[in-house]
């Protein structure tokens, strides 16, 4: 991450120049289980209430407790440690959020957290309508446990804590057939209307879309609807059941100040390494995957030659490029996979990589708040999407469609797009689910692809017992 050397002067005169810089405890023990059952076993141990367990690739990563949180409202980025809290006027907010972040006096920290969607408003110069007030919340854990094939690696803050986390690992040795895998096997919900809760008003917001992309307000719009659901769930095993029968770009379990989010991403939003490439992988076009691989197979070839999907999936790629050109090198700039079928469940999707190198000067920020929100969850040209978001749907997004992300000290960013999630708050729970409007759209095929969408996860719901 890029240091401002006068602004942390002035911080150090102002706030006073912090001992040196703590850092975690770390111990690695091997482990040869489920991660995914022992992680969201450790999630319920009861250890710490807020967390957050984030599936990248070949690691599994969890957070736990709050040692440092970052919040951004319209006015201000807020960091909160233990002993102070900084505040500091929205600028350029890549360049404020750098700054805050620069005040964190720990060593080789990762950071967990949520955008919400309200945050494409705000950078476009929109004002807020019913969303949550934080657009984004980014907090540094207490301790952290990240799984790789054959091994965990601990980290803590405090060595009572490490050795808390030490027992409680080797405690779940030979517990895969324990409770909470016996919860994730049991009973799922039912949800007989889940194919037309708000579907009479889905068909007439797409149908109106459709006659606004034909008088040329804007070339497409994702638009979706909300499935609200009559009973608590046990999101832990839900995220256990769900994760089994899926293939995820990106999994994740949250749990932050009482929002409770269980999810299966099919795509990433930005990918950022330590040495400032930025990837970033559109998916927009999509078939079910069908009953058996012979119909797979048919589906994908529809799927290919539909020029409604194709056509789709091309306006995304050109924007997913116009974007990287404003904060990469525009010589970096490739497409290192273009309309490869990428499975997700119970729907595949046409998707494409692009890749570049930031310009000097620029952050993982700037590459983040340049292509958030997802072209494949707002739309083409995105403000005059967003703004016909607002107009048409009858709940506030908040976090779906926004972003879970992980990003590290030394600028590395992954920032999955929040679809295929069950969310929970104040033991009221709903799904969501949203398709891609284009002139070619059709209101009853757009309504079936978010049937097929949702039946990627709500199948798999486990409801929390009496």
């Amino acid at each position: 991450m890029k240091a401002n050397k006068e602004w942390v002067a002035q911080a150090e005169i102002q706030y006073g120049q912090p001992d040196n810089p703590t850092a975690y405890i770390e111990k690695t023990i091997e482990f040869t289980g489920d991660a995914h059952l022992a992680a969201s076993q450790i999630v319920e141990s009861g250890l710490f209430v807020n967390y957050l367990l984030y599936e990248n690739k070949e690691e599994l990563s969890l957070g736990m407790g709050i040692h440092a949180v970052l919040s951004v409202d319209p006015e201000y980025t807020t960091l909160k440690t233990e002993n102070k809290t900084l505040q500091f006027a929205n600028g350029i907010l890549s360049e404020t959020i750098d700054r805050a972040l620069l005040s964190v006096r720990l060593k080789k920290w990762r950071a967990y957290g949520i955008a919400n969607f309200g945050l494409a408003r705000y950078n476009h110069k929109m004002p807020l309508l019913a969303e949550d007030q934080c657009l984004l919340q980014l907090f540094i854990p207490e301790v952290e446990l990240r799984f790789t094939k054959g091994s965990i690696q601990l980290r803590a803050l405090k060595e009572d804590k490490l050795a808390e986390l030490s027992r409680l690992v080797r405690s779940l040795a030979g517990t895969e057939n324990g409770s909470l895998a016996k919860r994730a096997d049991g009973s799922k919900l039912e949800i007989p209307g889940i194919n037309t809760i708000n579907s009479e008003k889905y068909l007439s917001i797409v149908a109106d879309a459709v006659q606004e992309i034909e008088e040329d307000k804007y070339q497409k719009v994702i638009l979706s609807r909300k499935i609200p659901l009559d009973r608590e769930l046990d999101l832990v095993a839900s995220y256990i059941a769900g994760r089994k029968v899926n293939s995820p770009a990106r999994s994740f379990l949250l749990n932050i100040d009482g929002l409770a989010v269980a999810g299966f991403s099919p795509e990433t939003v930005v990918e950022v390494d330590g040495r400032g490439w930025v990837s970033t992988q559109p998916l927009a076009g999509t078939r079910a995957k069908g009953c058996s691989e012979e119909e797979e197979k048919r589906l994908r070839e529809e799927l290919l030659h539909d020029p409604k999907e194709i056509a789709e999936h091309a306006v995304s790629v050109k924007l997913a490029f116009e974007e990287l050109r404003s904060i990469c090198d525009t010589e970096t700039i490739a497409v290192s996979d273009f309309m490869s079928v990428a499975n997700r469940g119970t729907v595949q999707h046409i998707a494409s990589r692009l890749k570049g190198k930031l310009k000097s000067g620029y952050n993982s920020w700037h590459a983040f708040n340049a292509l958030f929100p997802a072209v494949t969850a707002s739309g083409i040209p995105k403000k005059e999407a967003i703004e016909a978001i607002g107009r048409f749907e009858s709940h506030p997004r908040n976090l779906y469609s926004g972003c879970i992300m992980t990003f590290d000290s030394d600028g590395t960013m992954d920032a999955a797009l929040v679809l295929r999630t069950v969310f929970q708050k104040d033991k009221s729970a709903w799904l969501r689910a949203g398709a891609g409007i284009v002139a070619m759209s059709a209101p009853s095929r757009e309504l079936e692809e978010t049937c097929e969408k949702l039946s990627s996860f709500s199948r798999h719901l486990v409801c929390r017992r009496p």
